[in-house]
């Protein structure tokens, strides 16, 4: 039986810098991973989706498209083996068998000891009521990029970030494209005016996005296609991407869960057993990786003695559409609805310097702040959204102001103007705009 200091469970995004983190703290450390290094994100998700973006922007054929996202995969997941190989980490791939034993955690499948365990086993796309993956005509983002042809007609369930991402890609492709959509408008979670110009965004690129609306059943399956009743029309696709969520994946070891399966955890991860720690995607939403990242990090300092807290309210998302997607902190409607006295200030970015030389249509930034003209929140959507991503993020972290913001020196032409530029216009002394 081998004797470790810490025993993690999952090598992905939550998983392995924890056990990085941990070895860098002098921890000994063992990571039991029962598929493949970097979970969801480098496999199934961030990774391959975002290149698969990138080449369909290009204009490379379907084939090289999906080459290309699985070989960005394979380089990822090369270079997270070769961190935790350099950081002194042992790694067991099998599924992990973990039994208490008085104060120790055994792990019977490759016979290891631990008096402390962290919890990353991650998440898996959830199906439909009636409707389930079968990757050959029906898929989900586990088995969409094995498709060997382009699908003329693909039908997406969910237009969430997911959703949203494939929606782009596969139209640039040039799929015929159907987004539906059970809320009253894509993207739920976003900023409405966001949302509206992202609609328009798709359906500029032929995509046909119906909102309010489930689909049940599949009425008709075919060696090649499906039938599928919506909104009482029978439609033909080649393929059906089934994008409505996920859920937890967690081993046989006794810790407390939300109504939904989710492990819970305190403000500093630690679950119900107090030798326990957990992070990523199986702790809840939002399931994103760089939240997973830092709940790791911030885990693996908890595990040594070192608590750490995470703040969840300035946690920044980007969706990779075209154009791309950025939000941190409350829309006015969330700050409202926390009793916040807060306002917002949009500005249109056609004029702003780097949206005219790509040549930019549709092009929005909003600042939401409190009385004390506190940053709270930023949303913006343009070609480059995601260059404002640490800057808006910081700024809100920091409590910036927007007097902040309007005297920092932004360099021309980027999209992290659009920073500085909105904060001006909110404070009614804007230069490269004219209020009518």
């Amino acid at each position: 039986m081998e004797l470790y200091d810490l025993i993690v469970v999952g090598g992905g995004p939550g998983g392995y810098p924890a056990a990085i983190r941990a070895s860098q703290l002098g921890l000994r450390v063992a990571l039991i991973e029962k598929n493949k290094l970097g979970g969801e994100c480098t496999n199934y998700g961030c990774i391959p989706t975002k290149a698969l973006i990138k080449s369909s922007l290009e204009g490379k054929s379907f084939s090289s498209a999906i080459e290309e996202a699985i070989n960005a995969s394979d380089k990822v997941r090369e270079g997270i083996s070769y961190l935790l190989k350099n950081n002194k980490i042992d790694v067991f791939y099998s599924h992990a068998n973990i039994k208490e034993n008085y104060d120790n955690f055994i792990e019977e499948n490759n016979g290891l000891r631990s008096k402390k365990l962290i919890i990353a086993t991650g998440s898996e796309p959830s199906d439909l009521p009636n409707i389930k993956a079968d990757g050959q005509i029906i898929h989900n983002n586990r088995t969409i990029l094995s498709l060997k042809e382009l699908p003329s007609r693909i039908l997406i369930v969910g237009a969430g970030y997911v959703g949203v991402e494939y929606a782009n890609a596969f139209s640039s492709l040039g799929s015929q494209v159907t987004l539906i959509e059970v809320m009253p408008k894509i993207l739920p979670n976003i900023d409405a005016d966001i949302s509206r110009l992202a609609e328009r965004a798709l359906k500029s690129k032929g995509v046909k996005i119906l909102k309010n609306t489930t689909i049940k059943e599949i009425k008709e399956k075919r060696e090649k296609y499906v039938i599928v009743n919506i909104n009482n029309e029978n439609m033909e696709f080649d393929s059906v991407f089934i994008s409505v969520g996920r859920k937890t994946l967690l081993p046989n070891i006794k810790v407390e869960t939300d109504e939904k399966g989710f492990v819970k955890v305190d403000k500093y991860l630690r679950t119900s057993n107090p030798n326990i720690f957990s992070s990523g995607d199986v702790t809840g939403n939002p399931m994103l990786a760089h939240k997973a990242f830092a709940q790791g990090v911030a885990a693996a300092e908890g595990v040594s003695g070192n608590l750490k807290e995470i703040d969840y309210s300035i946690i920044p998302s980007v969706i990779f559409s075209k154009p791309e997607i950025f939000s941190v902190g409350y829309t006015l409607t969330q700050a409202n609805s926390l009793g916040i006295q807060a306002k917002e200030t949009k500005l249109p970015l056609g004029g702003l310097a780097r949206s005219v030389i790509e040549k930019e249509e549709i092009g929005l930034i909003k600042i939401v702040y409190d009385s004390s003209n506190r940053i709270i929140g930023v949303h913006a959507i343009s070609t480059f959204a995601s260059e404002l991503a640490l800057s808006a993020t910081l700024a809100v972290k920091l409590k910036a102001t927007l007097e902040d913001l309007s005297f920092s020196m932004p360099p021309h032409p980027t999209m992290s103007e659009a920073l500085k530029e909105v904060a001006e216009l909110a404070l009614n002394r804007p230069i490269h705009y004219v209020k009518v």
